[in-house]
């Protein structure tokens, strides 16, 4: 063992022992594993920094003053970590603002901050990275580029919109003085005469007075109504019967009713001289019918309506202004087939109590239960105390449903798809939707037999290949009246949506007819001016001699 006296301290020695080094203090007879140090006395900070008023003139100086230095230091080693002061900085709260699908990523979201910040999250896993991995950067880069073209294509359509309007506004303030000229007892619009060419012979008369005698005046009776007793153009006057005959005129011309275009005389007009007019009800009824052609299902939601885009192609779409009245409209349109498809429903398990029994069936039946099980376990519902069907049946239809079950998936496909084939079409055709099924296949266990999903799918692939439903269908007297009633009424509307949609054809191609002769105007006018700013020499000349 050796000792070795440490300089920095005398009375330390370093000791070698095997295995570790440490250190004894002979004065104060300790040992320890540390390297000691020496105590450095603390600086007077004091001292280092002159009196804040010794450079001040006029100050009073003040030999007690003693800025306490040394005391704020402590005061800041005693608090924080290691004797430093952790000074909290405030940061702004972000939060969550929106949060879109990652395309090609599902369910990846990249949620977007209120600093504008992004990260994705997870869901189901219910994890977020402010890093995004190399295959979700593919996916949020094409959302970028998606989200570019969305904005673009916005602005474009809002500066198309703009151009269209100010167009329109032009074009109809043309129109409006158009008007104004027939007017009766307008003044006339002021009408540019080309220079003759007196003009160039320097003569001061640009127009000659001739006088015209009763002889040459009687072979154009006209001329004399336009010429005044000086023989000096006066504007023409158009009384009503004129503007009644142009009116006319102009709706042969273009196809339109005589109440379309007005009638001032007290003659009584013919039904529908006028015009079929769409009233609020008939465009509620039109969006209504609409819903029915297209088998939209009253039990889906509007937003799911949307997305499917079946309805927004047709025509009777833009019936209703706003989204609003199309909402309200769809709303109570769902309200009323629901109401009708569940009394529908009552009344048919009234007559077959098999429809809600095997309904229940397939909701709550499973292989795992036997039947004094299953009917122990369920025997205060009410489709196990039906009085009109006996436990006995009910006990042979949930072992037949239960021994079908085991069945492989094409085997039920194939029995379901004999089952729709099986069935008339009178009770099963084209416009027979989910809701409304035949009882025949509501009664047959080879409909509850496959899975909810794929015998929806398979039954609508089935009923759009079938035909509409025959015509020569046994109803009674009062159904058929009610029937043909419908009929006229839709009739009725449609002809008023065909007479609506050629008027807005119509005005479209007024308002481009408006358009192109604005910007032919606009053209011409520009022309004029670039003639009028081309001066040359011989016509500055001509124009300094003329001044």
């Amino acid at each position: 063992m050796k000792n070795w006296a440490y300089p920095n301290d005398q009375a330390s020695a370093d000791y070698d022992c095997p295995g570790h080094t440490y250190y004894y203090n002979a004065i104060t007879q300790t040992s320890t594993y540390e390297r000691p140090r020496l105590e450095q006395a603390t600086p007077d900070i004091a001292s280092q920094y002159p009196h804040p008023s010794a450079n001040l003139p006029g100050f009073p100086q003040s030999a007690e003053y003693r800025p306490n230095f040394l005391g704020a230091h402590i005061r800041r080693e005693g608090n924080g970590r290691n004797g430093y002061e952790r000074r909290s900085r405030t940061e702004p709260k972000d939060r969550p603002r929106s949060k879109h699908a990652i395309p090609g990523c599902e369910p990846w979201l990249l949620v977007k901050t209120k600093l504008g910040r992004r990260f994705i999250h997870h869901p189901a896993r219910n994890e977020s990275f402010w890093k995004f991995p190399p295959d979700v950067m593919k996916g949020v880069v094409e959302f970028d580029r998606q989200d570019r073209e969305k904005r673009q294509k916005v602005e474009q359509n809002h500066s198309l919109r703009n151009e269209v309007e100010d167009h329109m506004t032009a074009a109809t303030e043309e129109r409006n003085s158009v008007q104004a000229d027939m007017v009766p007892g307008a003044a006339p619009r002021p009408v540019s005469v080309p220079q003759t060419a007196s003009n160039d012979l320097g003569s001061d008369e640009e127009y000659e007075e001739v006088e015209v005698t009763d002889d040459e005046g009687g072979k154009d009776p006209a001329e004399r109504d336009i010429l005044g007793d000086e023989g000096e153009a006066q504007p023409v006057e158009f009384g009503e019967e004129d503007i009644a005959e142009q009116l006319a005129a102009m709706g042969q011309d273009y196809g339109l009713d005589p109440g379309e275009y007005g009638n001032d005389s007290n003659e009584e007009l013919e039904d529908g001289a006028e015009g079929l007019a769409l009233t609020e009800a008939d465009a509620k009824a039109l969006f209504k019918d609409m819903l029915g052609d297209h088998h939209v299902s009253p039990y889906a939601t509007w937003e799911a309506i949307l997305e499917a885009g079946q309805i927004i192609e047709d025509d009777r779409y833009t019936v209703l202004s706003n989204m609003r009245a199309r909402k309200d409209v769809w709303a109570e349109w769902s309200r009323d087939m629901v109401q009708l498809l569940r009394e529908a429903r009552e009344k048919e398990e009234k007559k077959d109590p098999r429809i809600s029994y095997f309904a229940f069936l397939q909701a709550r039946a499973t292989p795992k239960l036997y039947w004094p099980e299953f009917r122990r376990k369920f025997q205060k519902e009410p489709e196990l105390r039906n009085n009109k069907s006996s436990d006995k049946d009910r006990e042979k239809w949930y072992r037949e449903y239960i021994n079908r079950l085991k069945l492989p998936e094409s085997t039920l496909k194939s029995d379901l798809i004999a089952l729709m084939k099986s069935i008339p079409l009178r009770a099963l055709n084209g416009a027979t939707t989910l809701e409304n099924l035949p009882s025949a296949m509501l009664t047959d266990l080879r409909f509850i037999s496959l899975r909810l999903s794929v015998r929806d799918a398979l039954i609508l692939a089935h009923i759009s290949t079938l035909q509409p439903p025959p015509d020569d269908v046994d109803l009674s007297p009062a159904e058929e009246e009610s029937r043909s009633r419908e009929a006229k009424d839709r009739e009725k509307r449609n002809q008023a949506l065909a007479e609506r949609q050629r008027r807005v054809a119509e005005e479209k191609k007024n308002q481009r007819g408006a358009l192109q002769y604005s910007r032919s105007m606009l053209r011409e006018g520009e022309e004029e001016i670039q003639r009028a700013m081309k001066l040359g020499k011989d016509g500055l000349l001509s124009h300094m001699e003329n001044n």
